[in-house]
């Protein structure tokens, strides 16, 4: 959206680069930062609330690893669609922050919610990110029990991007 405001997408218009590529390029480093703070999140829960690691932190890493990926693809989806950095901030606060405070079931739990909220919920990403890492961190569940969970947030960032992707190609041309 950045970009779009200050005339820079001119120079990304005429590069050889495909959608996917200037995607790709623009996620990156943000998957890195994201990366490096579920290793300070996981850092803290350890060493400070003394939270215990029963399952693989590798998979725990991985399963994080696809959680950032779907904010992200969230996030260029909000971005290819919105033309003002303002609209894009607004669109992420209301369509991230809120429900995945409220929707998640970290601070509330899912099922002591009303049911219509309860299959709102279904869309929200953080519900089964919290649900993933809850069995691992806690109970110590590998793939094979979070396989259902793992394979709605791989679906959910294929759907975003395919759709970002698709979304950005039409501004393009």
């Amino acid at each position: 959206t950045r970009e779009k405001e200050t005339g820079t997408m001119e120079a990304l218009l005429v590069s050889p680069l495909r959608p996917w590529q200037i995607i790709v390029g623009k996620v990156t480093p943000y998957l890195g930062i994201g990366f490096i703070s579920v290793l300070a999140v996981l850092g803290v829960a350890k060493l400070v609330f003394q939270v215990p690691m029963e399952g693989s932190l590798a998979l725990l890493l991985a399963e994080g690893t696809l959680f950032i990926l779907v904010a992200l693809s969230l996030g260029i989806l909000i971005s290819a669609r919105t033309s003002s950095q303002r609209v894009a901030l607004l669109a992420a606060m209301m369509g991230t922050m809120l429900p995945t405070q409220m929707l998640s079931g970290f601070i509330f739990p899912l099922e002591s919610m009303p049911r219509p909220l309860q299959w709102i919920s279904i869309v929200v990403p953080a519900r089964w990110f919290v649900f993933i890492a809850r069995g691992i961190m806690l109970k110590g569940v590998g793939l094979v029990y979070l396989w259902r969970e793992t394979l709605v947030l791989a679906a959910m960032t294929l759907l975003l991007l395919v759709a970002s992707a698709r979304s950005f190609k039409v501004r393009l041309q």
